[in-house]
């Protein structure tokens, strides 16, 4: 799944390339229709030149078509003069021979030459006309091409315009391109430092496995010791009780012996006991004794005990403050460690405050004959 700074990447790309695509297809229909409208506009220069030349040519031959129209009407306006003449049949007479060939080969060539000049006329009329329809057709043409390069010159503007809008988009769209780069720059950044922490947090997490780890065989092996205590202490016990039992006895042997020693008293000053009796109260002693130095060693390893307790305890409140902290139960943490510490130290003093109780319980058992 991609993130959205990329996406918003993706997108900014996209218009940019929407845009510029869609300027450069705009740029060559306008280079397209503009370079149409110039080959039209030069063609239709051209036959607008080439209906000149035709008017000069037509101009020129209308001329020669009048001076030919002149000369025959001279020529008819000189029949006349001669046929209404009374002279003329003299100088007909007179110059019948030498002119009358002359006279018809004139006007036999301005007849030609008229007959031509009017078929030529027709072509020319003919010519002038298909001109006037190629010139009012050009005229169109030019009229359209005049409103075409109007309207090209109008798109022209907006294709400017758009040409405007579309580099405000780019610039928009580049802008936005470099934020959301700068985004995505900073969001790996970011990437990068949660990797580091959470590659720093898994360091730390295996180190903090290890110390527990390291501290569960610590407290197993304190948990071991103390079970080792608390069997010798049982033994001890035991062993206690076995004395108790023999000093019930040596009580009781000690009763009838203060009876039968005072009853020898009221006869003699002295106390006689046998041997085996004061070896007995001898060892009885000392083995009282030794075991007041077990019991006491024993409350001094209880204390060790509680204390190395009170040092499991502090370990699991590490532990839990590690494993805890997001959750924010500190608070509940704290009160949970104080209430089995406070439970602990309880328990601790009032067995503390027992053992001397029990110790004068033993040493006034032990000690009572």
């Amino acid at each position: 799944m991609m993130d959205a700074p990329s996406i918003t990447r993706i997108e900014a790309s996209k218009e940019l390339t929407d845009i510029e695509t869609q300027r450069k297809q705009e740029a060559n229909e306008f280079s397209f229709k503009l370079e149409s409208t110039r080959r039209k506009l030069k063609e239709a220069i051209e036959e607008i030149d080439e209906s000149k030349e035709l008017e000069m040519k037509l101009a020129m031959t209308i001329s020669y078509v009048d001076f030919l129209q002149n000369e025959l009407k001279s020529v008819k306006e000189m029949d006349k003069r001669v046929q209404g003449d009374g002279s003329a049949k003299q100088l007909e007479g007179r110059f019948k021979k030498g002119e009358e060939s002359e006279d018809s080969i004139v006007l036999q060539t301005i007849t030609e030459e008229l007959e031509a000049a009017r078929i030529e006329l027709a072509l020319v009329r003919e010519e002038g006309l298909q001109f006037m329809a190629s010139l009012d057709v050009i005229r169109t043409e030019l009229k359209h091409v005049t409103a075409e390069t109007d309207r090209l010159k109008k798109k022209e503007g907006k294709v400017d315009s758009t040409v405007q809008n579309l580099n405000f988009k780019i610039l928009r769209a580049k802008s936005k391109l470099e934020v959301v780069s700068a985004a995505e720059k900073k969001a790996r950044s970011i990437v990068m430092s949660l990797s580091h922490t959470l590659e720093k947090l898994k360091t730390e997490t295996e180190e903090a496995k290890k110390e527990n780890e390291d501290v569960r065989q610590e407290v197993a092996a304190t948990k071991e010791e103390i079970q080792k205590v608390e069997f010798d202490i049982d033994m001890t016990e035991e062993r206690l009780q076995g004395v108790m039992q023999e000093l019930e006895k040596l009580k009781t042997l000690t009763e009838s012996t203060m009876r039968e020693t005072a009853l020898t008293a009221q006869h003699s000053s002295m106390i006689t006991i046998s041997k085996f009796e004061y070896e007995y109260l001898t060892n009885h002693a000392a083995s009282v004794e030794e075991i007041v130095d077990k019991k006491v060693a024993a409350a001094e390893a209880w204390i060790e005990a509680l204390k190395a307790s009170e040092k499991e305890i502090l370990m699991e409140r590490k532990i839990a403050q590690r494993e805890l902290k997001e959750s924010k139960l500190e608070p509940e943490l704290e009160v949970y460690t104080k209430e089995k510490m406070l439970s602990r130290r309880v328990s601790s003093s009032e067995e503390l405050d027992n053992w001397p109780r029990k110790r004068d319980k033993s040493s006034s058992k032990n000690f009572i004959f």
